[in-house]
């Protein structure tokens, strides 16, 4: 891995080298953006309009508008002299338990590598966190910017999430129609069916999640660069008895054992996932699906030809 930044972690009166390293990447398949007449690749330019031409990389500066048509000019040096003790140091403000940051603020994720001669230091944060389960609130100033950030342990290496300040999450009041739900009832039974639904359904989050987008969008890709025939899933009928809430979450939670007694290892055959139950107005059918619950078979597919 690249460094993408270099600085230290403020510890107290410790101060431990640290590197910046990207801990996710991004695996979505990406387009271009082409002329629908002749296929070709659009191309941006970064033109001023007052010089009347296309300008260079190279000859453009950062500037703030304090007021309508006015600038200050403000250059990588400001920016480096800029009074913050975060500039090059990860600066922790305090620690706290680890379930006391709600996941609505966290944001990119990085690893923090040992520096030079900070092996002993980093270990011991380490062990220390691990030992009193705490996570580190903190400030780093990056990419134009000081971000509130946290530090917490994956494995043998320190996190450290970018997060939101308070003031950037959006009230939760704002969301329509969330006022009246607070008004809703739902039964004892409904209730302890529903919570017998997601014990049985639960499980270990895995390492093995992938996108069934991305590979049937691969398929598409590859069918037409060889102008060969996608398979084509045929839309499956929606089920016509309407039932209540009730009834929903007992057939599901009826569906989901025998799923899991199939799953048994003697079991030799997939048998087909019964018809889904369509639920009235009054409530909503909970997903079938789950950790630990084997996939419904495949639904027979019809053959398209495509061309490019």
């Amino acid at each position: 891995m690249r460094s993408m930044w270099k600085g230290s972690i403020s510890f107290g009166l410790v101060n431990i080298p640290v590197g910046l390293y990207k801990a996710t990447e991004d695996h979505k398949t990406s387009f271009r953006s082409l002329h629908e007449d002749c296929k070709h690749p659009i191309q941006y330019k970064k033109w001023c309009p007052v010089c009347n031409r296309e300008i260079e990389q190279k000859e453009i500066i950062r500037g703030y508008e304090y007021a309508p048509g006015n600038y200050i000019i403000i250059t990588d040096e400001d920016l480096e002299e800029l009074p913050l003790p975060t500039l090059k140091t990860i600066e922790i403000l305090h620690f706290t338990g680890k379930n006391n940051i709600d996941p609505i603020y966290y944001e990119k994720a990085y690893y923090l590598g040992p520096g030079e001669y900070g092996g002993k230091p980093y270990k011991l944060l380490h062990e220390a966190m691990n030992q009193t389960d705490k996570v580190a609130v903190a400030k780093v100033a990056f990419r134009t910017s000081e971000h509130l950030s946290v530090i917490r342990i994956h494995k043998d290496c320190l996190v450290m999430n970018m997060i939101h300040y308070p003031a950037e999450v959006r009230a939760v009041e704002g969301v329509p129609g969330i006022e009246a739900v607070a008004g809703i009832e739902v039964s004892k039974a409904e209730l302890q069916i529903a919570t017998r639904l997601i014990e049985e359904i639960s499980g270990a989050f895995r390492d093995d999640y992938k996108s069934n987008y991305e590979e049937a969008l691969k398929e598409l890709i590859h069918a037409k660069v060889q102008n060969a025939e996608v398979d084509q899933p045929v839309t499956q009928p929606q089920a016509d008895n309407v039932v209540d809430l009730m009834e929903a979450l007992k057939q599901s939670l009826t569906q989901t054992k025998e799923k899991q007694a199939k799953k048994k290892p003697e079991a030799t055959a997939e048998v087909p996932e019964k018809e889904p139950v369509a639920v009235a107005p009054t409530g909503t059918e909970p997903n079938h699906r789950g950790n630990g619950t084997p996939a419904a078979e495949p639904p027979k597919r019809r053959r398209r030809k495509v061309t490019s």
